[in-house]
């Protein structure tokens, strides 16, 4: 047994501890690579589940602010009538010159 032969013992035994510290980290990595695509996958679940539920709330808020703004409008459609008429009403004023000014 002369040094030739320890050394080439010392070097398998390195290159060996070298691969199984490797190896080990190859399945660790595979494993992590693969919870990762789970939760991806799962998250992806998630955010389609929100999408439709936000979707679903904007329509129907959009609804009762329609529903909540329908009896305003109202109220101002009838006050402007109201000031129009009482404009057009007014003595001194004619209809064609009042229709004159709003035009320039």
């Amino acid at each position: 047994m002369d040094l030739a032969f320890w050394r080439d013992l010392s070097l398998f035994y390195l290159f060996t501890m070298q691969l199984i510290v490797t190896l080990l980290m190859a399945v660790a990595l595979y494993f992590l690579l693969r919870a990762v695509v789970a939760m991806r996958r799962k998250a992806t679940d998630g955010v389609r589940f929100a999408r439709r539920y936000v979707a679903v709330a904007h329509n129907r808020s959009i609804q009762l602010a329609d529903r909540a703004a329908t009896p305003l409008i109202q109220v101002h459609v009838w006050f402007a009538r109201a000031v129009a008429v009482v404009r057009t009403l007014r003595p001194g004023r004619s209809f064609t010159a009042q229709t004159k000014e709003s035009s320039q």
